[in-house]
């Protein structure tokens, strides 16, 4: 079983859709799909959460490839206001649902090895060649994050990592207090990257992997997980990309045709809000 988290609120289906159909491409092995959402329209009313329509339609697509695949949605509205409520870092240029992986030392019936992404991230090959790295002695394991300058954090971190990507020992981090401390740093300072930044500070073990697991910019072959968060319109600073700008993706590179054909098609017969 691969134990896959991932966060936002209901904008995020259709990177949820594109990841999770570039997956089942890659394996067939069983899928455990957990998705943090929340309720948090009194802060922005674009902080709707995923819907359980949603979810349904996404379990039974996944349900084509194998069917032990399971996807479950997880409203973590209380835990947030408990634990990040207050945080100084509520109102960001990014939204609050990237702070709902700190919560995840305190959310029951999760597993022991997770792998969070991004729902900007696209499987290029088989995810068990990343899932299946023995992480025993590690807390997380990840990627260096050659972006980000501006982030005070990234000079003063050895191995700051991007935090997209991330494969979790959880009982590891439950012992060191990672999330704990990493909660701490979110609620009583201003940061720029937030919750990675947080991440950075806090980790003690942290494996550092091939940028193949989070590759952010150009597409090769030997990419496992390519994440959209720099890759750019035609070298543009300030025009990102994400996976389902499909017609930009195709101009920028045609890896991911067939990919996102589905998608389109998908999309355009799906009833779902």
């Amino acid at each position: 079983m691969i134990n896959l988290l991932f966060a936002g609120n209901y904008k995020v289906f259709d990177g949820l859709l594109i990841s999770l159909l570039s997956i089942t491409k890659h394996t067939t092995s069983p899928l455990s799909v957990y998705v943090l959402s929340m309720d948090l329209t009194e802060l922005n009313e674009s902080c709707k959460p995923i819907s359980m329509e949603q979810i349904e339609y996404l379990q039974n697509m996944l349900k084509e490839t194998n069917k032990e695949s399971t996807i479950t949605l997880i409203n973590t509205k209380e835990l947030f206001t408990q634990k990040l409520g207050q945080s100084k870092n509520l109102k960001t240029h990014f939204t609050p649902y990237t702070m709902l992986r700190l919560l995840i030392d305190d959310i029951d019936g999760l597993p022991d090895k997770l792998l969070y992404l991004d729902t900007d991230t696209i499987c290029n090959n088989n995810i068990e060649e990343l899932f299946n790295i023995d992480i025993s002695n590690y807390e997380l394991a990840c990627v260096k994050d050659v972006y980000n300058w501006a982030s005070p954090s990234r000079w003063l971190t050895k191995n700051y990592f991007n935090a997209g990507v991330l494969l979790i020992n959880l009982n590891k981090c439950k012992e060191t207090k990672l999330f704990e401390k990493a909660r701490y740093l979110v609620n009583h300072k201003k940061m720029l990257y937030v919750d990675q930044d947080a991440l950075n500070k806090s980790v003690k073990y942290k494996l550092m992997l091939p940028v193949k697991f989070n590759s952010k910019d150009k597409y090769y072959k030997e990419i496992v997980i390519h994440h959209f968060c720099n890759v750019r319109q035609n070298g543009n600073f300030f025009k990102r990309i994400k996976p389902w700008d499909v017609e930009l993706v195709k101009t920028k590179m045609n890896a991911y045709d067939n990919l996102l054909d589905e998608y389109v098609k998908r999309k355009n017969n799906l009833k779902v809000s």
